[in-house]
């Protein structure tokens, strides 16, 4: 038994010496107008994630993240707010000087508060980033390859389709962050 337990913590021990935990997350300001005569969309996004690279090649994080939409002018009541997780893997296929380039597959849910609908996703966010200095990484992400389910409540209230696929499903056409590294 003692040695099957010195075996595994040689294992960890192993994976934890190339390991590589970091920090980082997304924050998002859109304002969008259809016309002179329309009021003002203005949707506000925080995405703080938590990473672990087992190696150069392969890895897993987790975010959470909150998103508040609202028009602005005599409408203003119309906020809807919503909350949301997503777990993911990533794999890094290409390193050139300091540009790592990768794509991350994982699954997602949304939960909006105006109408308690929900949407589930699957995607895979192609992304780039940047070695800033050796704690400080610039990310960037362009689009979603996926499928995204909204339930009854939440196509009924306008916030999900019953389904959607497609690129950019999640809305997030250009997505720009920052990560530390531990």
């Amino acid at each position: 038994m003692k040695k099957v337990i010195l075996a595994a913590l040689v294992a960890v021990a192993s994976l934890s010496a190339n390991a590589q935990v970091w920090i980082g997350g997304d924050l998002g300001f859109d304002f969008t107008k259809a016309d002179k005569n329309a009021k003002t969309v203005s949707t506000i996004t925080v995405a703080p994630e938590i990473g672990y690279m087992f190696n150069e090649k392969w890895g897993v994080y987790a975010d959470i993240n909150f998103s508040s939409k609202s028009k602005q002018g005599p409408a203003a009541d119309q906020t809807l707010n919503s909350f949301g997780f997503e777990v993911a893997g990533r794999y890094v296929f290409a390193k050139s000087g300091i540009a790592s380039f990768f794509v991350d597959g994982g699954v997602g849910m949304d939960f909006y508060n105006k109408s308690r609908g929900s949407k589930f996703y699957v995607g895979f966010k192609p992304g780039v980033k940047f070695a800033a200095s050796e704690k400080i990484e610039l990310v960037a992400q362009i689009g979603t390859l996926g499928v995204a389910f909204g339930n009854e409540k939440a196509q009924n209230a306008g916030t999900a389709n019953k389904s959607e696929f497609g690129l950019g499903v999640r809305n997030d056409a250009l997505s720009l962050g920052i990560a530390y590294n531990f």
